[in-house]
């Protein structure tokens, strides 16, 4: 299979022309770049380099004045919250990594760490508190970096549906007829050892009564002290899992004006 000139790497090639200069032999060149001999496909290896070079200065010198429309902007942006790096923006624009930076404050997005699960850089935002987050929303966990999609949210709407079951169910334990035997048949017993009951939504989800209950008073206990909401999350990557953040730790991942 012929070797396609735009699968060689640059530095290869940038070695090659620096082979040439030294009087290597064009076979040996072309046993460099990994293609067969062929004088005539090396000089157009070379001169496909040479003009791609001379292409790029003249892009990168039009992108230095040039005025990026909020269109584009928002392009770099989307890029850079999907994962991309201030790198391949600026590469891919023409421009530089500072200008790239540059309009990502402009359009109040958090900038990531620069190292695994560093602090996010975030004082350029003005965030505005009383926004909530909707489920399928995605966030920035400023403390780490790290992208999250939001799974639940934890306000009053959550404690009033939660406090009002569609329906409780009772169930009794295998431990009850042992203790009615002992106790008689009117022994009530005691929860979780003899009986338990369980509350039901409407959506499927069943709580145990005792835990729904701690549950609750948990979040209405962050309610009250933080006076924000807080979400259940799963983190972005490989290694995803569940958690739970309080609301002023968390950044919307989108530019203004979306």
């Amino acid at each position: 299979m012929v070797k396609k000139i735009s699968t060689i790497p640059e530095s290869k090639i940038r070695q090659a022309i620096w082979m040439l200069k030294k009087g290597k032999t064009k076979k040996l060149i072309c046993e460099h770049l990994g293609i067969s001999y062929s004088p005539k496909r090396l000089d157009a290896v070379i001169d496909d380099f040479h003009k791609r070079i001379e292409r790029e200065k003249e892009l990168k010198a039009k992108a230095r004045f040039k005025k990026f429309s909020e269109t584009e902007k928002k392009s770099m942006t989307d890029d850079y919250l999907n994962g991309d790096g201030l790198t391949v923006i600026a590469q891919r624009n023409f421009i530089s990594p500072q200008r790239v930076k540059k309009f990502l404050m402009e359009l109040n997005v958090p900038l990531r760490g620069r190292g695994k699960k560093s602090k996010a850089k975030v004082d350029h935002i003005v965030q505005d508190l009383e926004v909530k987050f909707k489920v399928g929303d995605k966030v920035l966990i400023a403390k780490n970096s790290q992208f999250a999609n939001v799974k639940e949210v934890f306000d009053e709407d959550w404690v009033e549906e939660h406090r009002n079951p569609t329906r409780r169910r009772y169930v009794e334990l295998h431990a009850i007829k042992a203790a009615r035997k002992k106790y008689g048949e009117d022994y009530e017993g005691k929860e979780d050892i003899h009986w338990q009951i369980y509350w039901q939504y409407e959506n499927g989800i069943e709580w145990k009564e005792s835990s729904i209950k701690y549950r609750i008073h948990q979040i209405e206990s962050i309610l009250e002290e933080t006076g924000r909401e807080s979400y259940r999350l799963f983190t972005e990557g490989d290694n995803g899992r569940f958690l739970e953040e309080h609301r002023n730790n968390l950044y919307p991942v989108m530019a203004d004006g979306n």
